[in-house]
């Protein structure tokens, strides 16, 4: 028998009788359960429609690095963590799961240092709501993340 009828039959198999006694017998996560079951381990969360806005924002960065010059934190939080405010739209914002390996940086800055790069920034990155809305967003990951 070749594989493509072994894959079909297996493929047919479980969509006309495992799926179905699965329904019946036991209880299947939907929707956002599900969701924050198979991928909250990995760091992955929904993506709101604010998240979007916040996303399209950072993504104006043209990585020209004058905000790092203005950066108020770098003296403040160790080098071996935190490498400047422009990793912020260039890198940490990009996708939640790099968030659960730069925990210890966005947890130890302060988004009110920003101010000034944010003045300096040529495309306008909101570099201070950019680093609130990371901490709320890794505090979702370490959420979706808990129920996994």
């Amino acid at each position: 028998m070749s594989a493509w009828i072994r894959g079909n039959l297996y493929l047919g198999w479980r969509a006309v009788v495992v799926h179905p006694l699965r329904r019946i017998f036991g209880k299947t996560l939907r929707g956002k359960a599900s969701f924050l079951r198979n991928y909250g381990p990995e760091g992955l969360v929904p993506t709101p429609l604010g998240d979007k806005a916040m996303l399209a924002a950072a993504g104006r960065c043209i990585s020209c690095g004058l905000c790092d010059q203005l950066d108020g934190q770098l003296g403040q939080v160790a080098r071996s963590t935190y490498d400047g405010v422009s990793l912020l739209p260039r890198q940490y914002a990009r996708s939640s799961v790099e968030l659960l390996h730069a925990r210890e940086a966005i947890e130890a800055i302060d988004p009110e240092a920003y101010r000034e790069a944010e003045a300096i920034c040529p495309t306008r990155v909101p570099l201070v709501a950019l680093a609130i809305w990371l901490k709320d967003r890794l505090g979702r990951s370490r959420e979706g993340g808990a129920r996994g």
